[in-house]
């Protein structure tokens, strides 16, 4: 073993300590103190669900590892149809009207549908994060409307949920190609204790269209990686494609771009450094140029003025839950439009009070804030659904009370439980990389510990987790997979 692959392994073993460490105190943090945000819980009862909820996935995963092919394969395709139906179920009696930033995306599209000449003011003065969503709903308007079909925001939550179920089609694709089918099979069936997956399928925002990004860029990683014929470098191409295009819709996934640089550093010498770099990076930077010289004409002020500065949003991260702050929102507004401060003028208004912020908490303030951004981030196993569903229903029915109405006990006790056994297998996947220094899938680990830092220094919720729950279910699979071979 050379120097520099000795290097490597201590610093692999030294990154899969400290994932292993923050994430057991994620894990612990959950278990003593499980979210109060839609209802006050008690832990025990949390942990005693949690705990039925293990053996029924480990007893499934016992007993698929007995089956035959042909039985995985007839599982899987009933598990997917499930997942169809909640979808189906959500789409019929969930359906709600476009509000807060969906509504502002939708509406700024509906407005324009007939003549687009600049970006409308949602964008030009606070989120021009969404303007790639807001060309993509603009976009299948006008086609919709060449089909005299009008009610757009439907078939967007159709298109939803059908982009949810490709999502997890990649997912079972990448556990297939890495542990096997017995694996993948189980995975089918923990998706559905994955309630997201479905609740979310009237939400038509980037959290939920982006999610096939995620993995899709991991498993283009990975037919790239384990490719041994020449043809290896248009899996390549093709991920950095997909991964500028996921950027575009939401810059978080940009972490997993950094987390696959990071992990063909840690693993391949330096000779293969430069080809794997143009190969991902070229495409990359291309694609993310052309689009910005496509929109710029439509920007309606000089570019550097565009939205809010990145500070906006590190400042609401930085008191409290760390959460949306309407009095940080309506202060930057306030900055922007009637003191008519410039972007520079006004990070630097942000950062002297994220400052005075910072030296007023002191260290153990500081703490504090941390740990209760953590838990309001990390261990909230609704994903901010019961909140999202609530805000102006289409209609009213008799199941809505179970979701986010009186209620909804049930199902956030029932999530809380699930949300345990996820960050559980988390530390045991964790466990199991930094026994296997080697395996492939610590470029999951690695995509995620990048998520658990940003949204500590961003604006965060449960919600902000979506986009990367893929990831966070594969390194499930790789827990639980792991684990059956540890017994043995």
């Amino acid at each position: 073993m050379t120097i520099e692959e000795k290097v490597k392994l201590i610093l692999l073993s030294i990154f899969n300590v400290l994932f292993i460490g923050i994430f057991s105190y994620v894990f612990i943090d959950a278990l003593i103190h499980p979210s109060q945000v839609f209802a006050i819980m008690n832990p025990w009862i949390v942990l005693l669900l949690s705990l039925i909820v293990l053996v029924i996935l480990y007893g499934v995963y016992h007993t698929l590892s007995q089956l035959s092919k042909k039985s995985l394969i007839i599982f899987s395709c009933f598990n997917f149809l499930v997942l169809i139906g909640l979808q189906i179920f959500f789409l019929r009696y969930f359906q709600v009207e476009p509000a807060w930033d969906v509504g502002g995306v939708y509406h700024s599209a509906l407005s324009v549908k007939d003549g687009f000449t600049v970006f409308p003011e949602y964008f030009t003065d606070k989120y021009p994060n969404n303007i790639p969503l807001f060309l993509v709903e603009l976009l299948g308007m006008k086609l919709l409307s060449l089909l005299h079909i009008e009610n757009y925001y439907y078939v967007f939550t159709f298109a939803n949920a059908l982009v949810m179920t490709l999502t997890m089609g990649c997912f079972y694709w990448f556990i297939k190609r890495r542990l096997g089918l017995v694996a993948a099979t189980w995975g089918s069936f923990f998706m559905l204790f994955i309630t997201p997956l479905y609740t979310y399928t009237t939400i038509f925002y980037t959290d939920t269209t982006v999610m096939i990004f995620m993995i899709f860029g991991v498993l283009l990683y990975d037919l790239f990686y384990h490719s041994k014929d020449r043809s290896h470098y248009t899996w390549l191409l093709l991920m950095s494609v997909v991964l500028a295009i996921g950027v575009l819709l939401k810059a978080n996934v940009i972490i997993l771009l950094v987390a696959i640089l990071i992990h063909f550093v840690m693993t391949n010498s330096y000779k293969s450094w430069l080809g794997f770099f143009t190969g991902s990076l070229l495409p990359f930077f291309m694609l993310t140029i052309l689009y910005q010289q496509w929109i710029t004409p439509y920007y309606p002020v000089e570019k550097a003025e565009i939205g809010y500065p990145m500070t906006h949003w590190i400042m609401m991260g930085s008191e409290g839950r760390g959460t949306y702050s309407a009095t940080d929102d309506e202060f930057t507004n306030d900055l922007k439009l009637n003191q008519e401060l410039s972007n520079e003028q006004i990070k630097e208004v942000h950062l002297e009070i994220i400052k005075d912020r910072l030296t007023k908490n002191g260290f153990s303030g500081l703490m504090n804030h941390l740990k209760e951004k953590i838990n309001f981030t990390w261990a909230e196993g609704t994903y901010f659904a019961p909140e999202k569903l609530s805000r102006l229903p289409v209609s009213e029915n008799v199941y809505q009370p179970y979701i986010w109405g009186d209620a909804k006990v049930y199902l956030v006790y029932f999530c809380q439980a699930v949300q345990l056994v996820i960050l559980g297998l988390i530390v045991v996947g964790g466990i199991k990389l930094f026994q296997q220094k080697s395996a492939f899938e610590i470029v999951l680990s690695i995509a995620i510990f990048g998520t658990f830092l940003f949204l500590l220094i961003w604006e965060t919720r449960s919600r902000y987790l979506i986009v990367a729950l893929p990831l966070i279910m594969a390194l499930c699979v790789y827990g639980m997979a792991s684990n059956e071979k540890l017994l043995n």
